[in-house]
């Protein structure tokens, strides 16, 4: 790529990125967020409007009393790129389409019994619910490819080492589906954790932690990690595995990693085993919700049990990472809204006096979490100056697409 071109493509990216932060703008407020002159700043944004990136308000942005003709609003066009993204949870598939203002335009799940589909079924049930959703997009033609969360380790070809909640080993996930959807493009896969922490950072935008634990509390318990802002992997990929982490010499509920492991003791089967030992009888995290709001005896010892456990696990990844918040996430993470008080307590009780004690919180994505991340990335991927194109030689498109 040229230079001239190289500096454009960075400035258009720059631009995307201001717009998609800050909302709408005007061309002299875009010159000044990004240090351009007034005339390349209009000249970008003339570029980014004819390749269907931005879009001009249809009426002048006010001047707050100001003299002089008032300004013209830009703002991203939302329906020109599409993102899915796909969450293959234990015994559910969720595929959820974000526009390019990363709000949810669309969204499908469907169960599935985990202990009698394997790889091969999943990825069939999971390729006719993302042609379902996007044949009902408005725009097909916009789509910008698939990111698929998994609940287990992946390696970089894009093949899942490890899902022991699944009972799957060494499956070439990737392969699997773009072999069913061939003319999705491009399909990325990421741990369901990690995806969970890039939709928690997106939501959060600007005000995003620093330094942050984002935690998936499903049948398995799994970890994203952030510090300085951005995921952290470790040297092989690996970091995040928080369920694995040792809280007990048993557990309530036989784990398919490790005995006394934390998700044997706070993932949804330890946590329904623990209120079949204290008398209940739910068996679902809905169900155990309602025994609490009933005001259930049974329930009650259980959601004790489950804070004492889920802040003692908590306490020791504080004690290592120093996070400065805590974000709860997946299907038996409703449960923190009954018990965030003895959750904190907990927290408080295992940790050193004095210690700082992180700020807790649940976050309001729901089950879909993993699914609104894996398509986050590949938004970010739009939002990211490529240094390939930049470097390289590869074909050039507008504002890093």
């Amino acid at each position: 790529m040229s230079m001239p071109r190289a500096v454009r493509h960075i400035n258009e990216v720059r631009t995307l990125e201001a717009l998609f932060r800050a909302g709408p703008m005007s061309r002299a407020e875009l010159a000044r967020d990004l240090g351009l002159t007034r005339s390349t700043a209009s000249s970008i944004v003339a570029g980014l409007v004819r390749e269907g990136f931005v879009a001009e308000a249809a009426e002048p942005m006010e001047r707050d009393g100001r003299t002089g003709r008032p300004g013209t609003q830009v703002r991203l066009n939302p329906g020109h790129a599409v993102f899915l993204g796909a969450d293959i949870g234990v015994g559910r598939c969720t595929v959820v389409a974000l526009d390019l203002e990363a709000r949810v335009v669309a969204r499908a799940a469907r169960p599935f019994d985990p202990a009698g589909a394997g790889p091969e079924a999943v990825a069939d049930a999971l390729a006719a619910l993302i042609r379902g959703v996007v044949a009902a997009l408005a725009d097909p033609a916009a789509l910008r490819g698939l990111g698929v969360a998994v609940p287990g380790l992946m390696d970089r070809d894009g093949t899942l080492l490890r899902a022991p909640i699944l009972r799957w080993a060494h499956v070439p996930i990737l392969r699997l589906i773009a072999e069913r959807l061939p003319e999705l493009g491009p399909i990325a896969a990421e741990n369901d954790a990690n995806a969970f922490a890039a939709a928690e950072l997106y939501r959060a935008g600007r005000a995003a932690p620093r330094e942050a634990l984002y935690v998936v509390l499903d049948a398995g318990v799994g970890g994203g990690l952030v510090s300085e802002g951005r995921l952290l992997r470790g040297q092989e990929g690996y970091a995040g595995e928080i369920g694995h982490v040792f809280v007990g010499d048993g557990g309530f509920a036989e784990a398919d990693t490790l005995p006394g492991a934390l998700e044997s003791f706070v993932g949804r089967a330890a946590v329904l085993a623990r209120h079949r030992a204290h008398g209940g009888a739910a068996e679902t995290i809905e169900a155990l919700l309602a025994a609490l709001d009933a005001g259930e005896a049974a329930a009650a010892a259980t959601l004790a049990d489950w804070s004492h456990y889920l802040g003692r696990g908590l306490a020791t990844l504080v004690s290592v990472l120093n996070p400065g918040a805590i974000v709860l996430g997946g299907a038996v993470a409703p449960l923190f809204s009954r018990a965030e008080a003895a959750v904190t307590a907990s927290l408080r009780r295992h940790l050193l006096p004095g210690h700082p004690i992180p700020s807790l919180a649940l976050s309001p994505l729901g089950p879909d979490g993993p699914a609104v991340g894996a398509a986050c990335l590949l938004h970010q991927r739009l939002l990211t100056i490529d240094e390939g194109l930049v470097f390289g030689t590869r074909g050039e498109t507008a504002g890093g697409g």
